[in-house]
């Protein structure tokens, strides 16, 4: 893979998560001037605001763990030395994956039941498993980055003798 396709890959969740949120915003702001100042409420405005906010919570979760921004609790990491911080690092990322990968699948299969019913979002009469497609979207590909940051240990990538690891 050539390296401004990676370039190209590595910035898809920023910018979805990133557009998401200023969509959001955006619509939100149209909605409070239709509301306070002309008086006329937008129908569609808070269900749109909602769903591009789980969209952008779930491929955010992605890129956070891309960059690797995630809150940890590193308690043993600290107390045992870099010895066994990677060896617990191996492990809570591996958990990570297990359990991003069990949410991705679960959450097809909540997409395919979706998409069977029918059933639709009450203002905006979208297909609500497009709303629902963000879960497993997201976990799939925090599945995957969690995965890259892994084998990043493994290559030795990582030293967890350093004060950032820490």
């Amino acid at each position: 893979m050539s390296a401004m396709n990676k370039n190209f890959l590595d910035k898809i969740e920023e910018v979805v998560s990133a557009s998401c949120l200023a969509g959001m915003a955006l619509i939100i702001a149209i909605q409070v001037f239709q509301r306070y100042v002309l008086q006329s409420s937008l129908d569609w405005s808070e269900e749109l605001a909602r769903y591009l906010f789980i969209w952008s919570v779930y491929v955010g979760c992605s890129y956070a763990t891309q960059k690797d921004r995630h809150l940890e609790v590193t308690i043993l990491r600290n107390v045992f030395g870099p010895t066994v911080a990677k060896y617990v690092t191996i492990a809570a990322y591996i958990c990570t994956i297990g359990f991003c990968l069990c949410v991705t699948v679960w959450g097809f299969q909540m997409v395919q039941f979706l998409a069977g019913t029918g059933q639709k979002t009450p203002a905006l009469e979208v297909q609500m498993y497009w709303v629902f497609l963000s879960v497993p979207v997201g976990m799939g590909l925090m599945a995957l980055r969690t995965a890259q940051r892994t084998l990043s240990i493994f290559r030795g990538e990582v030293d967890f003798t350093s004060p950032s690891c820490k």
